[in-house]
């Protein structure tokens, strides 16, 4: 199993690095804004590069932070320490920590992944904790922890899952109430016979041609 790559450590970004130290935006279309500190509010923003952005009720492009606070709103992909969204969207979000409450993410990368009566497409960290949320993929270095959510795959070396399961589930240890219809070994053979059969399949294809 290809692990998630590992995040370097962002860099420190430098007070000269910005000309204006705050920036509010209510209701407006921009294309893209840069600050120490940004404020949307509604509207719309292109690009935002800042060592912290608020954005509630509004949509962004592109966020560059070091602290990402999404409320009611959505964001095509974010890049940041420190992402936290309640009742928001994000597309595709890199960061060291992503904590989602109500809401929604398409592609999560980080070290840390929260997910809180949320669902996701993909979250890939080396810690994963899940409750009362789903994802279709869960893939962490460490570990899983999931309370009352489920996947179609989970993989890491230890599952904790309390009331929810998986489908497919491949891991070193596994604790808790769990339920899959396919564990490691099946998964393995599962997958080695859906191979033959669309090879076959195919194989067949080609000959009535």
């Amino acid at each position: 199993m290809a692990e998630p790559k590992k995040r370097a450590p962002r860099r420190t970004k430098q007070a000269a690095e910005f000309k204006r130290a705050r920036v509010e935006l209510e209701n407006e279309s921009v294309g893209g804004v840069s600050a120490r500190e940004v404020i949307i509010r509604g509207g719309s923003v292109g690009d935002v590069k800042a060592e912290t952005v608020t954005l509630t009720q509004g949509g962004v492009n592109a966020v560059d932070a070091k602290t990402f606070t999404l409320n009611q709103g959505g964001a095509l992909q974010t890049n940041a320490t420190q992402v936290n969204v309640k009742q928001g969207v994000i597309l595709n979000a890199e960061a060291e920590e992503i904590a989602v409450e109500q809401g929604g993410v398409l592609i999560a990368q980080a070290e840390k992944v929260e997910l809180q009566s949320s669902a996701a497409l993909a979250v890939m960290g080396t810690n994963v904790s899940v409750e009362t949320g789903i994802a279709k993929y869960m893939l962490a270095r460490e570990s899983i922890q999931v309370r009352q959510g489920g996947a179609l795959m989970m993989a890491a070396p230890r599952i904790e899952i309390e009331n929810g399961g998986a489908v497919f589930l491949i891991a070193r240890q596994v604790h808790g109430n769990v339920r899959t219809m396919f564990d490691q070994r099946s998964a393995l053979v599962f997958g080695i016979a859906a191979g033959v059969v669309m090879g076959l399949l195919a194989l067949g294809r080609r000959n009535r041609s």
